[in-house]
């Protein structure tokens, strides 16, 4: 996954777009991205269900302006 300032942006625009779930750029995408990461290789089986436990943190995206295209009136 290519990363952007050290942010890997990829997991983070695949949660807000398909789930409408913001994460925050260090600990949450990174615990997202492995969870892609084991969903692509086949990891678990079709039927199985899954928990991603989302901590919050969606406040440290404001830190990040430069890798995100903020809303005109931000």
């Amino acid at each position: 996954m290519k990363s952007h300032a050290g942010v890997v942006v990829e997991p983070m625009k695949m949660m807000a777009q398909y789930e409408g779930i913001l994460l925050e750029p260090v600990y949450s995408v990174k615990g997202i991205s492995g969870l892609i990461d084991l969903i692509r290789k086949g990891y678990f089986k079709p039927d199985e269900n899954v928990v991603f436990l989302h901590t919050g943190g969606s406040i440290s995206l404001f830190g990040y302006p430069n890798v995100f295209d903020p809303p005109a009136y931000i």
